[in-house]
């Protein structure tokens, strides 16, 4: 048994002896400190960020394009009212002239080469159809602007939420580049210690993979900032990312209020609802225009004509005015079925409308609880922040007094990044929450 001990005590020493040999030496083994790369560009401010998305934003220019889209709609409703003025000529070459004599005059029916021209003016003087045409030509122009006011809001909604997360991002890197810088020190005093023999190579190793964790996430923080202004810089319609953000002198309004309160509001500021009930009555108009096609029609036709034969009249122009009245009997049933259809789409533009309310009540709702539960947490953070600085210092005095470890300091150090980090997400959370309750309330609209 005892041989047994001996041979188990000189292994130990000769594992321990390879150990020591392969271990590199202490010296110059902390990492040199980390370079955060300068700002590519100026800063971008919160206020620029938005006023370039009206401009630049491709979404909005096809939304704006669709509304000049619904003013020329609007414009050709219009010219219905308007009459129609047509011109024509013609010339025929004739393989023979024809005239005869009547009472010692020649009257000539053709020429050999025949020359004719018309003008000709129409006038619609009562269609009861344009007059639906034109109320669902203005409802639908109007339509057009509240889906761009829609579209606006959403669009400068994701760039507020974008831009806020690329400064939290910045701030984050910044906290990461601080714990690298800190576990960089911590490391070089591990060294110093390891060298006067004061502390175990398993602390000054735990203090070395220290620093190369914190670099990677600081290298990594870097990368995730860059990535938001990447997303930026795409909302925006940008090809490039060179510029640097900042966080907005004043955060986002916080709305206040009951929750019926905001409701009703929201029901008469948001453009979906607008929307909605322009539909339905642009429904309805259906029913108006199979009614109309049952009403009678009434046309003004002037026609002015010239020929160079001047044919039994004598005269080589002619004119006539006519007024015509057209009274539909049969069409083949198509006007009742489009009553029938009429009665369809107007329940479904109600029903839609329906749906849109009960969409905003629960985005609304939704907005609020998420808001308040971002607050919870935003006050959790805050305290657990301030406890994790109080342990970080409690334990690096603790370490320098000699009583806590090297794995004590560095769970202190994590600790702490991870509760900044927490506390950035949180802020964000709050701040991306009241816009989007804002947002359903129908009050942002920068």
């Amino acid at each position: 048994m005892v041989r047994g001990l001996v041979r188990t005590l000189v292994l130990s020493v000769l594992m321990s002896s390879l150990a020591a040999a392969a271990a590199p030496a202490p010296e110059g083994e902390v990492p040199p400190p980390l370079t955060r790369p300068a700002p590519d560009g100026p800063v971008l401010s919160f206020a620029d960020a938005l006023a370039a998305a009206k401009v630049q934003a491709p979404d909005l220019k096809v939304a704006r394009e669709r509304y000049v889209q619904s003013q020329d709609a609007l414009s050709k409703a219009y010219r219905a009212f308007h009459p129609i003025l047509s011109a024509g000529a013609n010339y025929t070459r004739n393989s023979t002239d024809a005239s005869f004599q009547v009472g010692g005059q020649t009257v000539t029916t053709q020429e050999l080469n025949a020359l004719s021209a018309n003008l000709t003016g129409t006038w619609s003087v009562f269609d009861y159809r344009r007059y639906p045409a034109l109320d669902n030509a203005k409802d639908q122009q109007e339509v057009a602007r509240l889906s761009e006011t829609q579209l606006r809001r959403e669009l400068l909604l994701n760039v507020a939420a974008t831009y806020l997360l690329a400064t939290q991002t910045k701030k984050l890197a910044d906290a990461a580049y601080a714990l690298s810088d800190s576990r960089r020190n911590s490391a070089r005093q591990a060294l110093a210690r390891f060298s006067a023999g004061v502390l175990q190579r398993a602390a000054l190793v735990r203090a070395q993979l220290d620093v190369v964790q914190a670099d990677g996430q600081a290298q990594k923080s870097y990368f995730d900032s860059e990535s938001a202004k990447s997303q930026l810089a795409t909302l925006l319609n940008r090809r490039d990312a060179a510029f640097d953000v900042a966080e907005p002198a004043q955060p986002p309004p916080e709305l206040q209020g009951e929750f019926n309160e905001l409701l009703q509001k929201a029901l008469n500021e948001r453009p979906e609802i607008a929307s909605a009930k322009l539909n339905e009555q642009i429904a309805a108009r259906v029913a108006t225009d199979a009614w109309a096609q049952f009403l009678p029609k009434l046309d003004l036709r002037g026609q002015a004509n010239y020929q160079n034969a001047a044919g039994l009249s004598g005269s080589s122009t002619t004119w006539a005015l006519t007024l015509a009245l057209t009274v539909p009997l049969y069409d083949g049933g198509f006007r009742y079925v489009q009553l029938k259809d009429a009665e369809s789409q107007k329940r479904q533009a109600k029903a839609q409308t329906e749906s849109q309310v009960a969409k905003i009540e629960d985005e609304l709702r939704r907005g609020q609880l998420d808001l308040r539960a971002a607050r919870v947490q935003l006050e959790t953070a805050t305290k657990a922040l301030q406890l994790a600085q109080e342990n970080d210092a409690l334990v690096r005095a603790q370490f320098e007094a000699g009583t806590s470890t090297q794995i004590e300091v560095s769970d202190a150090g994590a600790a702490l990044f991870q509760s900044q980090a927490d506390l950035l997400r949180q802020k964000l959370e709050v701040q991306v929450a009241s816009l989007r309750l804002a947002k359903a309330v129908g009050a942002f609209d920068p």
